[in-house]
This record gives C-alpha cells, structure tokens and sequence, in this order.
C-alpha cells in the first residue's frame, strides 16, 4: 500500500511540472495576437511616415510648368486697317529651391511666339535668382536638423521601450498567474487536511457535533474553504488578465530563459537623456530666432535677365541688393536696357531709418518666453544626465538583491527536494506517515513556483536594463 502510494504521489508531483509552452513562445504570441502591441507598431509606423515628411523638407524643390496656345492671335495697324496674324505661343518655366538658410531660387523660363505664314518668330528668355545671407548666427536648417533627429531617436525609443514593457507585462501576469496557482495548491492542501480532521471526530466519535473542539474545526474548515475559493477567483482573474494582456488562453508555462542582467551605463547618458539634450539645443536656436526677428542683420541679393530674340531684340538687367538692420535698411537696384539702338542705365537707391520703437510688448514677452524655456530646457538636460546615473546606481542594487533572492530560491529547492526524498524513504521504514510525504512535496512545488517567480522577476529587471540602455 505504501508503495502504491508513493507512485501516485510521484505521479501527481510530475503533472504538476509538466507545462505546454516556454515563456519565449508565450511573448511571440502575445505579440501576433494582442491588439495592445499591434496598436504599438502602427502608432510607430505613422511615426515613420511623418520622419519621411519631414526629411522631404531638406530635398532640392523642382517645379516645372508649361503651355501651349495653337490658336494665338496677334492684332496690328498697316496701313490704316487691322492686320490679324495667327500662330503659336508656348512658354515654359522652370524654379529650383534649394533646402537652406537662404532660401536660394533660380528660376528660367522660355517664351517661344511664331506665325503661321513665317512673317516673324519672337524667342523670350528669362533667367532670375534670389538668394539672403543672414548675419544674426541663426540657422532654420539647424533648427530643422535638430527636430528631425529628435523626432528620429524618440520614435525609435518609444518603440522599443513599448515593446519591452509589453513584454514586461506578459511576464508580470503569468508570474501573478503562477502565484495564484502555488496559493490555490497550499489552500487546496490546507482544506484537505483540515477536512480529514472533521471526518475522523465525524468517524470515531471522539467529539460530539456540539462541542466546541468539533465546532471550531468545523470553523477553521469553512474558513479555509473561503480562502481557497478567494484564491480561485483571483486566479479565474488572472486568467482573464492574461488574455487581455496577451490575446491567448493560458495554457501553462514549460521552460523560462535564465536572465541576463547586463547593466550599461554610458558616459553621456542613454537616448533619453540625448533627446533632452537635443530640446535643449533648439530652445538656444528657438532664443536665436527670436533675437534674429527683433534684431535682423541680414543681405538679400536678386538678379534677373529678360531676353527678346527677334527682329527688335532687347536684353533688360536688373538686380538688387538690400540690407536690413536693427533699425534701419537700405537697398540699391541697378538695372541695364539694351537695344540695338542704344543701352540704358538706371540706378535706384532708397533707405529707411526708425527709432527702435516699433517693438512692442508682446514682442518683447516673447522674447523672455524664449529665455525661459531656454534654460528651462538646459535644467532639464541637467536633471536627465544626473537621474541616469541615479538610476543606473538603483538598477545596480536591483541586480544584486535579485542575485541572493535567485541563490536563496535555488537553495531553498534543493533542501526541499532533499527533504521530500527523506520523507519518502522514512515512510517505508514506518518512521513517517503519508501526511508528512504530503506535505514535504507541496514544500517542493511550492519551492519550484517561487524559483520560477524569481526567475520571472529577474526577466521583467532584464528588460528594465534594455530600457535603459536604449
């Protein structure tokens, strides 16, 4: 009868370690099913397509336009009557923009206009650029550059912390799943045992149902009863927790990695703190432009040509030339005409000159705005740098309290198993009893689900330590 026992006590001790799935196979479903982690990809997807927007904006623009009119009309006086002369007109025009501070344009177009009959054809060329050097030490491009890359290292950032803390959660819950289900065990045992009690008063007669030894059992009973079926419910939430977290039905764990706690900590900090030091940097160039608003020093320079090749041909010049100061501006425009009758020069200069009170108080508002998030955004920076070495001092301790909980929860198994052995070996001598086999292999299972816990504890640190290495 003992050893009948004791198989199926092995028996029952080897169901309860059997699992279906590794925890590796858990998260990659979770992550195929769950609509939380694939609201997590598209959200970093349509980041995507808005770092693509924005790295559009520093391309070469080209626009191109043309016509054609096949039916042009052309009305002119001979000899006190209208001469109407049909042809062809087609223009054509042609802008680049190049991506920087400033803003630099050149612009052609060609014009072509001839008559059916061969009378005349007129050929029209145009060719202009514009191009402002600014002096005030701001750069747009720089400004530019640095949201871009911002928005590059955040997006990147935010996906893969989102996913390792998705990740974490999967952990989280199948380790609450695994704690639940020790307690259920334990309780279930409890109740057992508890419920052998009642029956032996019940069987022997040894108390009467109105006693007080047999009522309190009967009390102690229902109250572990009560605990047991607390325990279900929340394991019956757990499960639910699960699904939701994952998108999958629990259907055990069967092999968990062994953590690797890698700590790195950088010199400069982690893609965090680079991100704030990044907003830094453009509260300074924010500050730039507004100074450069209120301040201007900057030279715009224009050109243009205008051709005609014809029977009359003329060439027109003209440029410009323009410089804005704090208070004042001045430009010059010089031009050329040239026929083939004679060249005309021209030459306009004009200025202007103001007393600086045009600045007004919302102006000057903004500008202390500007200084404000300026060396707010440099504090910032500051408490990033400082709270990462914080917080790579916390992670630090983290890794060796969870190395003696580790070493102390495989310690704890092995006398557990050693234990459990001896009990077995002392119940075929007669020197123990089932009830005590009972109990030394609950002290296993129990021993094996707190290693697994603090295995799954030190997995959720491990993504921890990628968070912040990221």
């Amino acid at each position: 009868m003992k050893k009948a026992f004791l198989v199926i006590v092995v028996s029952l001790f080897a169901l309860s370690s059997v699992f279906s799935v590794s925890l590796d196979e858990i998260i990659n479903g979770a992550k195929e099913l769950s609509p939380t982690y694939q609201n997590v990809i598209l959200s970093y997807e349509n980041s995507l397509i808005n770092i693509r927007s924005l790295e559009r904006k520093d391309k070469v623009g080209v626009s191109v336009s043309a016509s054609v009119n096949p039916l042009y009309e052309e009305n002119s006086l001979l000899g006190g009557s209208v001469e109407t002369k049909k042809g062809i007109n087609t223009s054509s025009t042609a802008t680049i923009t190049l991506p920087n501070d400033g803003k630099t344009t050149i612009s052609g177009g060609v014009g072509v206009k001839t008559f059916y009959d061969g009378s005349s054809t007129t050929t029209s060329l145009s060719l202009d650029a514009s191009h402002t050097f600014d002096f005030t030490g701001y750069s747009s491009s720089t400004t530019d550059d640095l949201t871009l890359a911002t928005t590059k290292y955040s997006t990147e950032l935010s996906k893969a912390t989102s996913e390792l803390n998705f990740e974490k959660s999967v952990i989280n819950t199948v380790s609450a799943i695994l704690s639940y289900e020790k307690n259920i065990k334990k309780a279930q045992k409890s109740v057992d045992d508890q419920k052998s009690i009642v029956e032996k008063m019940e069987t022997l007669g040894t108390y009467s149902k109105s006693s007080t030894t047999y009522i309190n059992a009967v009390n102690v009973l229902n109250q572990l009863q009560s605990s047991l079926d607390s325990a279900q419910k929340q394991y019956e939430n757990a499960l639910k927790s699960f699904e939701k977290v994952s998108g999958m039905e629990w259907t055990g764990l069967d092999d968990i990695p062994e953590p690797v706690l890698d700590l790195k900590i950088y010199d400069n900090g982690n893609t965090s703190v680079l991100i704030t030091s990044l907003k830094a940097e453009a509260a300074v160039e924010n500050y730039k432009a507004e100074v450069a608003k209120l301040n201007p020093m900057n030279l715009s320079v224009s050109g243009k040509v205008n051709g005609t090749i014809s029977d009359s041909s003329s060439t027109s010049i003209s440029t410009s030339l323009s410089y804005t100061g704090d208070n004042w501006s001045i430009s010059a425009t010089p031009g050329l005409s040239i026929t083939k009758d004679k060249t005309v020069p021209s030459l306009t200069i004009s200025g202007r000159w103001s007393n600086g009170g045009t600045m007004n108080t919302s102006d000057e508002d903004a500008l202390s705005a500007s200084s404000n998030k300026m060396v707010s955004a440099e504090n910032d920076y500051r408490d990033a740098f400082s709270s990462y070495f914080d917080e790579a001092q916390s992670l630090s301790l983290r890794i060796l309290s969870w190395e003696a909980e580790y070493s102390n929860a495989k310690a704890s198994l092995d006398y557990a198993k050693m234990m459990y052995e001896n009990e077995k070996v002392m119940l075929e001598y007669g020197f123990s009893t089932e009830k005590d086999v009972r109990s030394a292999e609950l002290s296993v299972i129990s021993a094996e689900y707190d290693l697994k816990m603090t295995m799954l504890e030190g997995l959720s640190l491990e993504r921890d330590l990628k968070i912040f290495a990221l």
